[in-house]
């Protein structure tokens, strides 16, 4: 499992396993850490393990509950409140209400807080010590109950007594604004009832359409997928209207999308006579087992529901990802490049994203040539009937024709190769597609490259997205080096930070401007860790050049976070 440092976007990939996020109170006074008496390296050790405890990680996939992180990341605040490497934790879990996952395994962890417990307390009478020791106690019992430092640690807890966490922590942080609801991110089953109608049944009883998402792997990277999302009407003489319910557990987002839907649904069909009364619908989405949470399955969902009222037939080669809102507005989410490249991996060849996130499609051309494009066909939608259009089995003469048309240009380049593009015939039919469906994608990107006007770098989140995930193998031992100040450093991290410094030179020309200051800085440091100690450099000397350019590293990463260009642009 690999740790990400920076990971500032994404915002909405659909797909997220974890709690709400309470941040610490930092204000609350609980020792006070100048007078602790600690040896420099129990310290570390304690603050490494603590900063550990905060971010995500697993051991066998055992995800660690948001309050624990949370007050480890509280004492472990207090133990070095200027730390890069609290601050970037700290803040990552304010923006995002997240991390990612790191190598460090229970034992490891639970070893290091033990260390510094014990030393700690192995000073006499010292009261900021004790209450110091007895908060990274319960912090350590509550990560490894059975581990093996547990009976020692309880026999320390009978000393110094449990920890008093009351109003240790802040409220809950809604950084979304489809998570309007209080009280934090509950996962549970949804279920919304609107009135029912006249009409006797539905027109259809049950439909499915592929949605998309995007799973961040355990080595940093985003996967795309594709999972099928079905609606189901059933007759039930216990519902008085027409109950829509989403048969597993789901977050806010995509409960209050729910939300939005039942309330486009109303404006739809309230007074056409599609309406009946006495139903069930059940929405299930393929991945059954995952806590799955974001608004980007809005437009599929609303695709299928509508469908039951009208009875129009879904094209089963077709995937949709996108927010939607109760005027029909299909709306920007994240992750899109990865999204389209799990559409492919489904066999799906016929793609819709949000008109906002045209930007996410041309990175696919920057980074992987015209190939995926030609397997695909990307339409952009700005409003659910948009999206219905491409989406239906009997599609208009104009779309489908488009799509025919597409194809043709596909199998020509596909048989005399990417230098047809140049060819008159080519652009012509290019430019007829364009003219018909200006939202086809993939046809405006191949006619920008017929005629050399194409995408070469790519996009803000998409240059960010690059630099993030090509460090992330590296990242987390680098960050232990540098807050632990001890060197290590064999022959499979010289092999995997020669790959990550490879991948960073390969896709520096094509990162935004913008961010050219924070990815020069990036390389500067991975050549450094790459290079490992000069000639003659002490272990000590080699930790305190790789600290300075890390901490620079930092600097320009939260330079760029503070512009509101920069973050509109990402979020907005």
């Amino acid at each position: 499992m690999k740790i990400r440092l920076f990971s500032i976007f994404l915002l909405l990939t659909g797909v997220i396993f974890a709690d709400a996020y309470r941040p610490p109170n930092m204000e609350k006074k609980i020792f006070n850490a100048k007078k602790l008496s600690i040896d420099k390296i129990s310290k570390s050790a304690l603050f490494s393990g603590l900063l550990s405890v905060a971010r995500d990680f697993d051991d066998e996939e055992n995800e660690i509950d948001f309050e624990l992180r949370s007050n480890a990341l509280a004492i472990a605040g207090r133990l070095d409140p200027d730390s890069v490497n609290f601050q970037d934790v700290l803040e990552d879990l304010k923006v995002r209400s997240k991390t990612v996952k790191q190598d460090n395994t229970k034992s490891d962890i639970s070893s290091k807080i033990y260390r510094g417990v014990r030393s700690l307390l192995r000073k006499k009478g010292k009261e900021d010590n004790e209450k110091c020791g007895a908060f990274c106690i319960d912090i350590a019992l509550r990560l490894d109950p059975d581990g093996k430092y547990e009976g020692n640690l309880k026999d320390y807890q009978k000393k110094v007594g449990e920890a008093d966490w009351k109003d240790m922590l802040d409220a809950p942080v809604f950084n979304n604004p489809w998570d309007r609801q209080q009280g934090g991110n509950e996962f549970k089953e949804r279920s919304e009832t609107i009135p029912g109608g006249e009409a006797e049944k539905f027109a259809a009883k049950q439909r499915t359409v592929y949605g998309l998402s995007v799973r961040t792997l355990s080595n940093g990277r985003h996967a795309g997928a594709a999972a099928s999302l079905s609606a189901t009407a059933l007759r039930d003489k216990d519902v008085d209207g027409i109950e829509f319910h989403i048969d597993q557990k789901v977050g806010n987002m995509t409960g209050n999308s729910l939300e939005e839907i039942m309330k486009l649904l109303r404006v739809r069909h309230d007074e056409d006579g599609s309406m009946p009364s006495g139903y069930k619908v059940e929405i299930t989405f393929e991945d059954k087992d995952t806590l799955l949470d974001g608004p980007s399955a809005g437009t599929a969902m609303s695709i299928i529901l509508d469908s039951l009222f009208t009875g129009r037939e879904l094209d089963d080669k077709f995937a949709c990802t996108g927010a939607i809102t109760a005027d029909g507005k299909v709306t920007r989410i994240g992750g899109v490049a990865g999204k389209i490249r799990g559409a492919t991996n489904k066999g799906c060849n016929l793609v819709g994203v949000p008109h906002e996130n045209i930007k996410g499609v041309s990175d696919i051309l920057v980074l992987d040539g015209i190939e995926k494009l030609m397997k695909i066909q990307v339409f952009s939608f700005k409003t659910l009937d948009e999206a219905l259009e491409v989406a239906s089995k009997d599609k208009s003469e104009k779309v489908q024709s488009t799509i025919d048309d597409f194809e043709t240009v596909a199998k020509l380049i596909k048989s005399k190769g990417a230098a047809s593009l140049a060819d008159a015939k080519v652009i012509a039919l290019l430019e007829d597609v364009v003219k018909k469906m200006p939202n086809h994608q993939s046809a405006q990107i191949l006619l920008s490259v017929a005629k050399k006007e194409e995408k070469k770098i790519l996009s803000l989140g998409g240059s960010f997205h690059q630099i993030d995930t090509n460090i992330s193998g590296i990242a987390g031992k680098i960050q232990t080096m540098v807050f632990s100040g001890q060197f290590e450093f064999g022959a499979a991290e010289e092999e995997e930070a020669k790959e990550a410094l490879g991948e960073l030179e390969k896709i520096s020309p094509k990162i935004d401007s913008r961010l050219k200051d924070y990815s020069d800085s990036m390389l500067k440091a991975v050549k450094i860790y790459s290079g490992g100690r000069g000639s003659g450099e002490k272990d000590a000397e080699f930790v305190k050049r790789l600290k300075k350019e890390w901490e620079e590293v930092s600097a320009k990463r939260k330079k760029l976070m503070g512009d509101p260009e920069i973050m509109e642009e990402l979020y907005g």
